[in-house]
């Protein structure tokens, strides 16, 4: 038995071997000890994601519990509860783990919890396609003193933060012929949007489509365009270039260099906090 697997109590071993065997993997230890990785990989994604956003770990959340909350399951699957308005709430869930068994991404607009939640135990929702979870390992909220919009905006960007890396990370074990949907192409990025937001996918196409012809279009018009967290896109002044000959520090040989005109280039300008997100990033 590897390090890896003893760090996991007997409980989450057990839950992983079920998940092993509907992932599609072949049911051998290898294939058991890849979905331990992919496990605690989620986990350290998790833990670091909620430390960056000043979200902190609690054990119990009861059903009256004004804040939202995000909840990491057993299975690797992640849970985003809005907060509470009216008796409801917004429930989103998305199985990221690699069981064929559940769907991918439901969303509920209005829901409730059926009561209070726990670590170790399922949480279950009064209504939607969703009506409970596999047992909880992570429930992450806001300090009370954080705002409910505020609070929305971090558990929003947490969740797509999350989603995306938990599905980089399960192309570390497909078998060959295996894929999951890549969510940074055009077509699957309209299909999330369109299902987040109640839209058609031709509607979500149609507003990426504008979207995108506005922001080419404020560019080529001169103006600094911003791109919400990003940054900003801007045209900059590219200075003529001389035509001269230079030495190819390839073959030693020297070539010619074409005069340029003077032009202009687009360009972008990240901002500090994305900046400062990727400083965060371990990069493999």
């Amino acid at each position: 038995m590897s390090d890896e697997i003893r760090e996991l109590s007997a409980t989450v071993r057990s839950h992983l071997k079920k998940i092993t065997r509907s992932s599609g993997l072949p049911d051998t230890e290898e294939s058991f000890q890849k979905m331990v990785s992919v496990w605690l990989e989620k986990r350290r994604l998790f833990e670091e994601q909620i430390r960056a956003l000043d979200m902190e770990e609690i054990e119990f959340f009861t059903r009256e519990d004004p804040r939202g909350a995000l909840l990491l399951s057993y299975s690797g699957s992640l849970i985003s509860l809005g907060t509470l308005s009216g008796g409801g709430r917004r429930v989103e869930y998305a199985s990221i783990s690699l069981r064929a068994d559940v769907p991918h991404l439901v969303i509920t607009e209005r829901s409730g919890l059926d009561g209070d939640i726990r670590i170790d135990e399922e949480a279950q929702f009064s209504s939607g396609k969703i009506r409970s979870t596999s047992s909880l390992l992570k429930i992450a909220v806001c300090p009370a003193e954080v705002g409910a919009e505020e609070q929305e905006k971090r558990i929003r960007e947490a969740t797509i933060f999350l989603t995306n890396g938990f599905v980089k990370i399960n192309r570390t074990v497909l078998s060959p012929g295996q894929s999951l949907p890549d969510q940074f192409n055009s077509k699957a990025i309209v299909a999330y949007l369109a299902r987040k937001n109640g839209l058609t996918q031709k509607q979500a196409h149609q507003i990426t489509t504008d979207y995108l012809t506005m922001i080419e279009s404020g560019i080529l018009l001169g103006e600094r365009v911003p791109l919400g967290k990003i940054g900003r896109l801007y045209l900059k002044k590219r200075p003529p270039r001389k035509a001269r000959v230079v030495v190819n520090p390839a073959t030693g040989k020297k070539m010619t260099i074409q005069a340029r005109p003077e032009e202009a280039a687009p360009k972008i300008s990240f901002s500090r906090l994305l900046k400062e997100r990727a400083r965060q990033i371990e990069l493999g």
